[in-house]
């Protein structure tokens, strides 16, 4: 899940960017085209950079496997029974569900309301009326006054216009004609699906507006270079603003006639091409940025998911040689059959491990540096088998954290000095006051029974980082 989130904040992030940009360079340059394709392609940059990972020599990449290193210990469970009194028969809707279906639902509905306009456009083929023309690039349908004149796809709907001489009935057609030749509809129907996927995004409804005056505005260039401009400027401040209940075509009037006006004073200036040119730096720039990907818990797969082994004693040479591997030490407690752990929802979801907020372990100043990877790794007196007999008869599930049904994981870090002692021992995850001090005491009951790890013949002090997960279990 923080995978995901991370995602989302970073796509948003590159949308704002591209955005921002559009605003302040490209929104005023006479080039529609030119800024069309830029509103087409910004949103699928977005998604894309996030997922860029190029290895730049000069990008700092990341790691945190050495720091976070660990002891592979294979599972051990300790089983328990709550109380029947003291169960609570209450359910929690985890959050992640809530936001799942709320997301869902949104989009639901978004897309169904596609479906309807294109039906109800679908219905309004079938029944209106069509009038000859000479092109032969779009059928043009002649509707009621209930509807504006607009475009989709490659038919034209107009009203009765009984306001407009033909000469001004031409011009509005030419307008919708550009609109059926430039292929507007394809942008329009994209984008409904890109706010339908991406609706909890504002930036995606602005980009969808700023979209549809650049077709405007293409459409307009194409009917001025035909007709008079001053004659299509009056037949613009002419025409009624109003809106209609099927905006996924293509319409002569729409609310953006101002800008319109503004674009067309525009029409036929000199344009450089050092403005389109800007954004070749502002790739350059989100590539750099999102190619610097920052430590999160995806980078520590055995933290966030466990796999449960049981370690055989032919397996612990193998484990020891590959310390980079940290299976986890789970407790868990098991509950009645009809009884359900009262779980708190900040409880329930288990949190994922942010790396930048976790506490480090404190060192005195003058003592030596702890090594994480040595060639002969510290090992429990008697092997791995005997320290999982250790932790199995030490630790318990805290009553006050059982019975509150909190559930989720502990990691500690600790070192393993040269005389086999621990020090350093500091919880770098916790999970509630007492599961954090359970954790602390099997750790500190372990000091003392360690052969030390040594690094070129000398004796070395080594890190460690132990994962230990507490389950309520039926």
């Amino acid at each position: 899940m923080e995978v995901l989130g991370n995602y989302i904040i970073q796509s948003g992030l590159c949308l704002l960017l591209f955005y921002l940009f559009y605003v302040s360079v490209l929104r005023s340059y006479p080039k529609p085209a030119y800024n069309r394709v830029y509103l087409l392609a910004a949103p699928v940059a977005a998604l894309v950079f996030p997922l860029i990972d190029l290895p730049l020599p000069f990008v700092p990449q990341y790691n945190l496997a050495p720091a976070l290193s660990a002891i592979p210990l294979a599972e051990v469970t300790i089983t328990g029974y709550v109380p029947d009194g003291q169960a609570s028969t209450g359910f929690i809707v985890p959050p992640t569900l809530i936001v799942s279906v709320l997301y869902s639902l949104v989009a639901f509905a978004l897309l169904t309301r596609l479906g309807v306009q294109l039906f109800r456009l679908k219905k309004l083929v079938d029944t209106a009326n069509p009038i000859n023309t000479i092109d032969t690039t779009a059928t043009v349908l002649q509707t009621g006054n209930n509807y504006p004149t607009f475009a989709f796809l490659n038919y034209i709907f107009v009203n009765h216009q009984h306001h407009l001489t033909d000469q001004e009935k031409q011009q509005v057609i030419a307008h919708e004609l550009a609109h059926v030749r430039l292929r507007h509809t394809y942008d329009v129907l994209y984008y409904e699906l890109l706010t339908a996927l991406l609706w909890f995004n504002p930036l995606i409804w602005l980009l969808k507006t700023e979209l549809r005056d650049v077709h405007e505005y293409q459409a307009d260039a194409a009917v001025i270079a035909v007709y008079q401009p001053q004659a299509y400027t009056t037949l613009l401040a002419k025409e009624a603003l109003y809106k209609t209940g099927i905006p996924v075509g293509s319409y002569f009037q729409k609310p953006q006639v101002f800008k319109r006006l503004h674009m067309l004073q525009k029409n036929g200036q000199k344009t450089g091409v050092l403005r389109p040119l800007l954004v070749l730096p502002l790739l350059l720039a989100m590539l750099f940025i999102f190619s610097s990907k920052d430590v999160t818990a995806d980078m520590m797969p055995s933290l966030t998911k466990p796999e449960t082994q049981t370690a055989q004693p032919e397996q612990v040479q193998t484990i020891a040689e590959a310390p980079q591997q940290i299976p986890e030490v789970m407790v868990t407690a098991k509950t009645p059959e009809k009884a359900l752990p009262a779980t708190k929802p900040e409880q329930a979801v288990e949190k994922p491990i942010v790396t930048e907020n976790l506490p480090q372990p404190e060192t005195e100043p003058n003592a030596e540096k702890p090594y994480e990877f040595v060639e002969q790794m510290p090992q429990f007196a008697g092997g791995e088998l005997e320290m999982q007999k250790f932790i199995a008869r030490s630790i318990r599930y805290p009553k006050t954290t059982k019975e509150a049904g909190i559930a989720g994981l502990v990691v500690a870090s600790f070192i393993v000095e040269p005389d086999g002692s621990l020090s350093n021992i500091t919880i770098l995850k916790g999970l509630d006051e007492a599961a954090d001090q359970e954790a602390r005491r099997v750790i500190e009951a372990m000091s003392g029974k360690w052969e030390p790890g040594k690094q070129n013949g000398n004796v070395v002090p080594v890190r460690f980082t132990i994962p230990i997960r507490f389950a309520l279990v039926n």
